[in-house]
């Protein structure tokens, strides 16, 4: 269960995710700020997952604006809550990674999720029949991609190589201050084949060099948010089992983002029949405020299969 507020009260956390008959709580970052957090998190019996962001931050970026990604037409990578850093910096990696060591540290999380592991694009609402001039797309600053312009494969072979090479840096950083702790790394709900390959050009994802580098692969299984059917998130995670050989523990969307109002309840029914298929390991569910309040969808989860044991998994 993913908790975006972190000042919701443990005991709030630990109702709703019981309601649910989830066994673990997703925290962000921030959390480990919360000493009384922390430490009610460490005597539960709910595990921790942490969400490590690596490209988006704002707090960095508040301070170091220069550090910014530049989108395709030319603008800061700032929209809404999304502010996502320049992926050739290494002057904002080595302040993001101070803080990711520190929180990891403090956090002591059962499993840490790297998130924000990819270029700037908002996929959330890039429609289904999008071709790649319809995306905006980042980053486009000089030392990411020079000073002309390239064509799709080689802009695809640049991006993957910096967001694989952050991906590699962030898992051996997370090993080395928490000993033992399974990684995994958020993967957008494209196939390799959507948006003429933006997966790869846009995004700067390729499951089959991310794989020998963490332990699970997390698709970010929204349907309802990117408009496609629940059967779309089946065909990524078979393309993504059957490109990687990995544990696939999806994410299911059972709120909505952005917009006011719930999810209609057959939707998630929907998107959780199709994600169950594919949770012998678990899943995660998005989010904790957006459900709280609704007893009809916290039985509907709890009808599912709780996450699975995170060790066992491995």
């Amino acid at each position: 269960m993913l908790c975006l507020d972190p000042r919701t009260p443990f005991d709030r956390i630990e109702e709703v995710t019981r309601a649910a008959r989830l066994d673990g709580v997703v925290v962000g970052m921030d959390a480990a700020d919360d000493d009384d957090l922390c430490a009610r998190l460490a005597d539960s019996a709910l595990r921790v997952i942490v969400n490590v962001p690596l490209l988006h931050s704002p707090e960095v970026l508040a301070e170091h604006p220069e550090l910014y990604a530049v989108t395709s037409t030319g603008r800061r990578a700032a929209v809404d809550w999304l502010h996502m850093a320049c992926p050739s910096s290494e002057r904002f990696w080595e302040l993001q990674s101070a803080r990711i060591a520190d929180r990891v540290a403090r956090l002591e999380p059962d499993l840490v999720s790297l998130d924000f592991a990819r270029g700037f694009v908002r996929w959330e609402t890039v429609p289904p029949g999008a071709v790649a001039a319809d995306i905006e797309h980042g980053c486009c600053c000089a030392r990411c991609v020079g000073d002309r312009p390239y064509g799709l494969a080689e802009l695809a072979r640049r991006r993957t190589d910096l967001v694989t090479a952050r991906v590699a840096q962030a898992a051996d950083l997370v090993r080395s201050v928490h000993p033992g702790v399974p990684v995994a790394v958020k993967v957008v709900p494209w196939l390799a084949a959507d948006h003429e390959g933006a997966r790869a050009w846009a995004c700067g994802q390729d499951p089959a060099r991310l794989a020998p580098l963490v332990d699970v692969l997390m698709p970010m299984s929204y349907t309802a948010m990117i408009g496609r059917p629940a059967q779309h998130v089946r065909d990524v995670h078979d393309e993504l089992s059957g490109a990687t050989g990995l544990p696939v523990m999806p994410w299911l969307q059972a709120a909505h983002a952005d917009e006011p109002g719930d999810l209609p309840l057959d939707v998630v029914a929907q998107m959780l029949a199709a994600v169950e298929q594919d949770a012998e390991h678990g899943y995660c569910v998005f989010h904790l405020d957006g459900i709280a309040h609704r007893p009809e969808l916290l039985a509907l989860l709890a009808e599912g299969s709780p996450m699975s044991d995170l060790k066992e998994m491995l």
